[in-house]
């Protein structure tokens, strides 16, 4: 019996900047183009809790700068949020200070580690407190602050026997077989990097890397380009070019991982060069990487029939 693929689905946030224009503030000549407002800079972006990250600032700006500090208070609204004050998060303080001469000020908030879940994105609603005339009636005085919890990437979750599920070989398998069980392995020249022994078939090892860091709310995953992943004849039954089938990061949707379990969703693209140059591409592909225990690779082999390559 085949394991079950996860329904799985791309999710690409779009983002939404707001560009303010700086003005001086002097007040002797005060117009409506450089009057005093305030709001929420971002009401998009997804703000990450983890171990090594257990606060994060949620910006204020204002339309001007001025020669003295500025102070003021925020306060959360329970009516539409799903996360709670006090139990998924707390404010580190609800009032901030815009310093003289700058145009943004910063909300500290801290997420509860032990209550929120991996992989779980929260919200909760953040009001301004200021005067009437400081909100600028086109944005307005709140905003909706989305937590997620992640994991700090830790290779050993990402090590051992794995089960990878791929629509190259729903396609092209001769077989008709579209999970492989394989074992992986640490990159001994790269500590963010991981060797997919056999990925998609005996004897063709390719390397994927792990990112974190870069956008901590969507962990990434690269694949180097120029890695062979089969040769051509026993796929296609025929040679066009330099009878290797190779293997790159797509540009035609995102490839990550989750810090909270041992998964990873691929796309890749496959293509065929002759002499250095590309001859065509042969298609782009997803894979799943679920990382499992040894006792249930055992398994596998034992009920499902699997093979360990």
């Amino acid at each position: 019996m085949k394991r079950t693929i996860s329904n799985s689905i791309f999710r690409i946030a779009a983002v939404t900047v707001a560009l303010l224009s700086v003005f001086s503030c002097r007040q002797e000549y005060i117009t409506y183009h450089d009057a005093e407002y305030l709001m929420f800079a971002d009401t998009a972006k997804v703000y990450v809790v983890r171990e090594d990250m257990p606060t994060f600032d949620v910006p204020v700006v204002s339309t001007v700068a001025c020669d003295y500090d500025r102070h003021f208070a925020v306060e959360i609204l329970d009516s539409g949020s799903s996360a709670v004050e006090g139990r998924d998060f707390s404010l580190v303080s609800n009032n901030f200070t815009i310093p003289a001469g700058e145009l943004v000020g910063n909300v500290t908030v801290a997420g509860n580690l032990d209550n929120l879940n991996g992989g779980e994105d929260l919200s909760f609603t953040m009001k301004l407190v200021m005067p009437e005339e400081l909100v600028m009636p086109l944005y307005g005085d709140e905003t909706v602050v989305h937590i997620r919890r992640t994991c700090k990437f830790r290779r050993e979750k990402y090590t051992g026997w794995a089960v990878v599920t791929s629509m190259f070989l729903y396609q092209f398998s001769l077989t008709g077989d579209y999970q492989r069980l394989i074992r992986t392995s640490a990159d001994p020249d790269d500590e963010n990097t991981v060797i997919l022994h056999s990925f998609l078939a005996d004897g063709y090892d390719v390397r994927i890397g792990f990112d974190d860091e870069t956008d901590p709310a969507n962990p990434a995953v690269t694949m180097p380009s120029g890695q062979v992943v089969s040769d051509e004849s026993s796929v296609f039954g025929t040679v066009h070019g330099d009878n290797h089938i190779l293997i790159e990061t797509s540009n035609q949707g995102p490839s990550y991982f989750f810090t909270h379990k041992s998964v990873a969703l691929l796309v890749n693209r496959f293509y065929v060069q002759k002499i250095g140059d590309d001859v065509g591409t042969v298609g782009h592909f997803m894979s799943e990487i679920d990382w499992i225990s040894d006792e249930e690779a055992d398994r596998l082999v034992r009920e499902d029939g699997m093979i360990k390559h």
